[in-house]
Protein backbone atom coordinates (compact mmCIF):
# COMPACT_ATOMS: atom_id res chain seq x y z
CA UNK A 1 0.00 0.00 0.00
CA UNK A 2 2.78 2.32 0.48
CA UNK A 3 4.15 1.64 -2.65
CA UNK A 4 1.04 3.15 -4.65
CA UNK A 5 0.68 5.69 -2.28
CA UNK A 6 4.11 7.25 -3.50
CA UNK A 7 3.21 6.63 -6.91
CA UNK A 8 -0.02 8.46 -6.57
CA UNK A 9 1.79 11.42 -5.16
CA UNK A 10 4.66 11.46 -7.74
CA UNK A 11 1.47 11.35 -10.30
CA UNK A 12 -0.29 13.96 -8.94
CA UNK A 13 3.16 16.31 -8.02
CA UNK A 14 3.93 15.52 -12.08
CA UNK A 15 0.23 16.50 -13.72
CA UNK A 16 0.42 20.47 -12.26
CA UNK A 17 4.33 20.69 -13.81
CA UNK A 18 2.74 19.11 -17.32
CA UNK A 19 -0.03 21.68 -17.11
CA UNK A 20 2.60 24.39 -16.34
CA UNK A 21 5.21 23.71 -18.89
CA UNK A 22 2.06 23.86 -21.65
CA UNK A 23 0.91 26.63 -20.21
CA UNK A 24 4.11 28.54 -20.93
CA UNK A 25 4.64 26.50 -24.26
CA UNK A 26 0.81 28.33 -25.28
CA UNK A 27 1.58 31.57 -23.92
CA UNK A 28 5.10 31.66 -25.81
CA UNK A 29 3.26 30.40 -29.44
CA UNK A 30 0.43 32.79 -28.64
CA UNK A 31 2.84 36.01 -27.70
CA UNK A 32 4.56 35.40 -31.17
CA UNK A 33 1.51 34.67 -33.19
CA UNK A 34 -0.41 37.39 -31.56
CA UNK A 35 2.58 39.92 -32.74
CA UNK A 36 3.41 41.06 -29.84
CA UNK A 37 7.01 41.02 -30.06
CA UNK A 38 6.90 43.40 -32.89
CA UNK A 39 6.19 46.56 -29.99
CA UNK A 40 7.83 44.33 -27.20
CA UNK A 41 10.70 42.37 -28.25
CA UNK A 42 10.94 38.81 -28.82
CA UNK A 43 12.67 38.59 -25.04
CA UNK A 44 9.65 41.26 -24.63
CA UNK A 45 12.42 43.61 -22.77
CA UNK A 46 10.23 46.21 -24.84
CA UNK A 47 11.44 48.48 -27.88
CA UNK A 48 8.32 50.80 -29.21
CA UNK A 49 6.08 49.47 -26.46
CA UNK A 50 7.28 48.81 -22.41
CA UNK A 51 8.76 45.85 -20.87
CA UNK A 52 6.98 42.91 -20.03
CA UNK A 53 9.33 40.54 -19.07
CA UNK A 54 9.46 39.96 -15.80
CA UNK A 55 6.39 42.25 -14.79
CA UNK A 56 3.50 40.48 -12.60
CA UNK A 57 1.17 38.37 -14.57
CA UNK A 58 -1.83 40.04 -13.00
CA UNK A 59 -0.50 43.54 -13.53
CA UNK A 60 0.17 42.73 -17.18
CA UNK A 61 -3.55 40.64 -17.96
CA UNK A 62 -4.95 43.89 -16.00
CA UNK A 63 -3.09 46.20 -18.32
CA UNK A 64 -4.25 44.52 -21.16
CA UNK A 65 -8.23 44.14 -19.95
CA UNK A 66 -7.58 48.21 -19.34
CA UNK A 67 -6.33 48.88 -23.14
CA UNK A 68 -8.78 46.38 -24.55
CA UNK A 69 -11.67 48.13 -23.43
CA UNK A 70 -10.67 51.47 -23.62
CA UNK A 71 -9.91 52.51 -19.98
CA UNK A 72 -6.65 53.25 -20.75
CA UNK A 73 -5.27 55.43 -23.26
CA UNK A 74 -2.61 57.39 -22.23
CA UNK A 75 0.87 56.74 -23.91
CA UNK A 76 0.91 54.72 -26.51
CA UNK A 77 -2.34 52.46 -25.38
CA UNK A 78 -3.87 53.42 -28.76
CA UNK A 79 -1.75 51.90 -30.71
CA UNK A 80 -1.93 48.24 -28.86
CA UNK A 81 -6.29 48.53 -28.71
CA UNK A 82 -6.48 47.30 -32.49
CA UNK A 83 -4.07 44.52 -31.93
CA UNK A 84 -5.12 43.68 -28.06
CA UNK A 85 -9.14 43.52 -29.40
CA UNK A 86 -8.64 39.96 -31.50
CA UNK A 87 -7.09 38.50 -28.25
CA UNK A 88 -9.36 36.37 -25.94
CA UNK A 89 -9.41 36.65 -22.28
CA UNK A 90 -7.79 33.14 -22.53
CA UNK A 91 -5.56 33.88 -24.62
CA UNK A 92 -4.11 37.20 -22.71
CA UNK A 93 -3.81 35.04 -19.71
CA UNK A 94 -1.81 32.58 -21.28
CA UNK A 95 0.37 35.36 -22.88
CA UNK A 96 0.37 37.61 -19.33
CA UNK A 97 1.69 34.12 -17.52
CA UNK A 98 4.62 33.43 -20.49
CA UNK A 99 5.97 36.80 -19.52
CA UNK A 100 5.60 37.22 -16.23
CA UNK A 101 8.08 34.32 -15.98
CA UNK A 102 10.34 35.77 -18.45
Amino acid sequence: MKLFTGVVGAAVVAIPMLFSTAAVADGAALYKAKGCAGCHKADAMGQVGPRLAGQMEAYVLEQFKLIRDGKRASGKAGMMKGAVSKVTDAEAAEIAKYVSGL
